[in-house]
C-alpha cells in the first residue's frame, strides 16, 4: 500500500532550450506530486518532452523555472554534495543505456555501489544477484561493445537497481528489448518493486506497457 507522503514534487516546472531558430519550450508549468510507493507513468509521442521531464526530476537537466522537491527539499537549494546524495536515491534507466565503455558488465553494475562506498566483495555479490535477475550472469565479463542494444538495456536495468534506490526513474526502460525478454522482465521487475514498495516513475509511448507497469 502506498504512503500518502510525497517523495517527489514538481512545482511550476519549466524547461526552455535556446536554439538558432529561437527558444523552444520543452516543459511548461508542470505540477505533479508523486507519493512513496506510487508507480507513475507518462505517455507521449516522441519529442513531447518526456525525456527532458525525467532528467529534470534528478537534475541531470536544470529546469529553467519552477522547483523539484525531493523528500520536501528543493534540489535547487541543495549543495552539490546533497544533490549527488539525493541523486543516489534515484536509480535511473536511460533510453541510451549510458554504460561505461571501459568497464565490463559486472564492473558497470558495481559502479554505483563503489560510489556509495560498498565493500568490493559485497558489491560483486549484489551485482551478480542482479545480473541473474536480468539473465546476464554468464555475460559478466563482456564489454558494452560486445553486447546488442537489448543486452545493454538489461545491464542498465541491473545497474539502476544496484544501490536499492528509493525511486526508479525510467526512460523507455524496455524499448530495446525483444518481445519475449520485455514480457519476462516486465513481470519480474514489477513483482520486485511491488514487494519492495518502490516509487517508480517511467515514460513510454506504449499504452499497453504503461498499463502493465502501473498495475
Amino acid at each position: 500500500m502506498q504512503s500518502s507522503e510525497p517523495i517527489i514534487q514538481l512545482v511550476g516546472l519549466g524547461k526552455e532550450f535556446r536554439t538558432s531558430g529561437g527558444p523552444i519550450k520543452a516543459l511548461d508549468d508542470i505540477n505533479l506530486t508523486i507519493c512513496q510507493g506510487e508507480v507513475f507513468g507518462i505517455i507521449g509521442l516522441s519529442g513531447a518532452g518526456k525525456s527532458t521531464l525525467v532528467r529534470c526530476i534528478n537534475y541531470l537537466e536544470v529546469p529553467t523555472s519552477g522547483e523539484v522537491l525531493f523528500e520536501n527539499r528543493s534540489l535547487a537549494s541543495m549543495s552539490r554534495r546533497d544533490q549527488r546524495k539525493a541523486r543516489q536515491s534515484m536509480g535511473m534507466i536511460f533510453q541510451q543505456f549510458n554504460l561505461l565503455a571501459q568497464r565490463n558488465v559486472i564492473q558497470n553494475v558495481c559502479f554505483p555501489l563503489e560510489i556509495a562506498g560498498a565493500p568490493k566483495k559485497e558489491a560483486r555479490e549484489r551485482a551478480m544477484e542482479l545480473l541473474g535477475l536480468v539473465g546476464l550472469a554468464d555475460r559478466k565479463d563482456a564489454y558494452p561493445s560486445q553486447l546488442s542494444g537489448g543486452l545493454k538495456q538489461r545491464v542498465a536495468i541491473a545497474r539502476a537497481y544496484a544501490v536499492q534506490p528509493e525511486v526508479l526513474l525510467m526512460d523507455e526502460p524496455f524499448g530495446a528489448l525483444d518481445a519475449q525478454t520485455r514480457t519476462q522482465l516486465q513481470s519480474e521487475l514489477t513483482k520486485t518493486w511491488q514487494e519492495e514498495k518502490k516509487t517508480c516513475f517511467f515514460i513510454t509511448h506504449d499504452v499497453e506497457e504503461a498499463v502493465i507497469l502501473a498495475t
